[in-house]
């Protein structure tokens, strides 16, 4: 089950990263093409996988759970939260991060166009 969300969460992430062009016009808040997340954002998402390799996925889940609230697209932080907790073995958590990150990515797909 778990696999299943990770790979719908891959597969839209793919879709938009591949599909700029499509996602119409400039706009005022937002330039064609501009990345919405902060400058520390993928800074961060490193440091959380890092703490995660050396076997640290709590500091990871606390930094993570920090880049929420800095983050205006925190889709692939709750991604990247799913994993946590799923090394963790909560599955429940890992799927309502994955679900939460979906559910954000869909949201912000209707609202570009």
């Amino acid at each position: 089950m778990i696999r299943l969300f990770r790979i719908l969460f891959l597969c839209l992430a793919v879709a938009v990263a591949a599909a700029p062009a499509a996602a119409g016009p400039a706009t005022e808040n937002q330039p064609h093409g501009q990345q919405t997340a902060g400058p520390d954002h993928n800074g961060t998402i490193g440091k959380a996988l890092a703490l995660v390799q050396q076997g640290k996925p709590d500091e990871a889940e606390q930094l993570l759970l920090q880049a929420l609230a800095l983050t205006p697209d925190p889709a692939e932080v709750y991604y990247q939260l799913g994993r946590v907790y799923e090394q963790r073995g909560d599955s429940v958590k890992a799927i309502a991060a994955f679900k939460e990150g979906i559910k954000i990515h869909e949201q912000g797909r209707r609202t570009s166009r």
